[in-house]
């Protein structure tokens, strides 16, 4: 099986792409949310190897929940891969009341300022346009118009659309279960929707366009910048736009297509070439491959770290991140055993929870099993046996209840306080009692590395990234005509 967007081979059993991160589960395989104290959205599309914010005044407290162990999966795995994205990525999803691209044919190369509310300007940019899906019969022709320009690059309608659907795909892959809370409905045209995370009258469809826009304008600045610096592929990423072609025929019989055609205008619509897919395949590879060489020589040192969480300590303690031993990720097994029976309580806000008795039922019956697992061979291996036929926690049950690279403050509270207690240690187990039930806890193994390093770390290297990516912007400047731009229509219900 091959991965759908960057077509590398996925191994059996994984549907998270190593390479791309791409979640390419089937529909029907996809595990229930589990462990998220409350609704919380995460406001952020980066990995845990980087942090949501542009400077250490504004870091976030810790306490974002993971979605389910497969969608933690692919915001670990993906998005590192994803980075050239990142200055896009915080800032569409915080922004407030701003004003989109510049007008047509402006050179564009960052967000415009903030507007007050007594300025009255003709909307620019994406808000141009009320509406840019295509109403007429063939679309074909428009996929060859230009509609950005960069050096001697261009955007054509046709690469458009990948990145347009790319958008849309990455952002429902990433808050699925999240959707209805941000008021995005799938069956409903994306035009006559408003997006929730602008405060403004921005459309969905607005939304992914200028998302898209800006994706284009950074991997083509990398592009260029890799060109006009002799850069050479590395061997891996050579190897898979070489193969892409081939692998692109095999995903096409894999997902049931007849053809590379009709797979890719089923996910970006009518006209989408094979050709328009291997050109997004060769400014993906190539930027992301140069990106991260510049990346890792921007790497900074243990010294730049340890001076950086220094002079920006208080705002880091601010956020519970102390420079102590607490470290940067651990790994843990648990069985859920869940109350039976519908929520028979109500918490102070008047929402159905379990009862007292139903969770004291649960702890009975979590204490037995523990206590069967201790009069046994009581090891990790005997552990991760009892799992499949006793939990109740569809994310972890299929390996074992093993949740991996754990952050502090990614799960609820008491699972969260058991786990970095500063006296845990391998092999330790016990009971923890949350509003989902009570988990018998196995305690796998920390990270030497600490939590607040990581957290400087993450925050210094962001610092660095951003700067880089709007640098290379600043050096490539781009014009977008919006009125040049048509968008492909699919049944956005099904096609992610």
């Amino acid at each position: 099986m091959n991965c759908k967007h960057c077509q590398a081979p996925l191994e059996d059993g994984n549907w998270i792409c190593p390479s791309c991160g791409w979640d390419n589960t089937p529909e029907e395989e996809d595990p229930a949310p589990v462990l998220p104290e409350e609704n919380t959205v995460q406001e952020d599309s980066l990995s845990p190897d980087e942090s949501p914010t542009d400077s250490p005044e504004e870091l976030p407290a810790p306490e974002s929940k993971p979605v389910n162990q497969k969608k933690l999966a692919l915001v670990i795995g993906g998005i590192v891969l994803l980075l050239a994205l990142v200055a896009v990525a915080v800032w569409a999803l915080t922004r407030q009341d701003r004003q989109a691209e510049s007008p047509a044919s402006e050179s564009t190369t960052a967000p415009s300022e903030t507007l007050s509310p007594e300025e009255t300007v003709e909307p620019t940019g994406v808000l141009s346009r009320e509406a840019y899906a295509y109403e007429g019969e063939d679309i074909t022709p428009e996929l060859s118009k230009v509609v950005s320009t960069m050096d001697d690059a261009t955007l054509t309608n046709g690469l458009l659309q990948i990145l347009y659907w790319r958008s849309y795909y990455d952002f429902l892959n990433t808050y699925s279960s999240y959707l209805s809370y941000m008021g995005l409905n799938t069956t409903q045209p994306l035009s006559e929707q408003t997006c929730s995370l602008t405060g403004t009258s921005m459309t969905w469809e607005q939304y992914f366009l200028e998302n898209a826009l800006m994706t284009w304008a950074q991997h083509q600045a990398l592009y260029n910048e890799a060109k006009a610096n002799g850069y050479t592929l590395s061997e891996e990423a050579q190897t898979q736009l070489d193969t892409s072609a081939e692998q692109l025929a095999t995903s096409a019989q894999q997902y049931g297509f007849d053809s590379v055609q009709a797979m890719l205008e089923a996910d970006f619509g009518a006209g989408v070439t094979e050709e328009t897919y291997q050109a997004y395949l060769e400014l993906y590879l190539t930027s992301m491959d140069y990106y991260f060489t510049q990346m890792d020589a921007m790497a900074p040192s243990e010294e730049e770290v340890e001076a950086y969480y220094q002079e920006n300590e208080e705002s880091f303690t601010q956020q519970g991140i102390e420079q102590d031993d607490t470290p940067a990720t651990i790994s843990v097994r648990h069985i859920l055993i869940q109350p039976e029976g519908d929520m028979e309580g109500t918490d102070d806000s008047g929402n159905a929870v379990y009862s007292e008795e139903q969770l004291a039922e649960a702890k009975d019956k979590a204490q037995e099993l523990y206590d069967q697992w201790l009069a046994g061979e009581a090891t990790e291996t005997s552990f991760a046996d009892l799992v499949a036929d006793n939990s109740a926690d569809a994310g972890s049950v299929s390996n074992g209840g093993l949740y991996e690279d754990v952050t502090p403050g990614q799960m609820v509270d008491a699972f969260n306080d058991w786990c970095f207690d500063p006296a845990r240690k391998p092999g330790d187990t016990g009971l923890v009692e949350t509003s989902f039930g009570c988990h018998i806890m196995y305690f796998v193994s920390a990270s030497e590395e600490t939590y607040w390093y990581y957290a400087a770390r993450s925050s210094l290297g962001q610092e660095r990234s951003t700067q880089y990516l709007q640098d290379c912007l600043d050096r490539h400047p781009y014009e977008t005509d919006f009125d040049a731009i048509v968008l492909t229509q699919v049944e956005t219900s099904t096609a992610y």
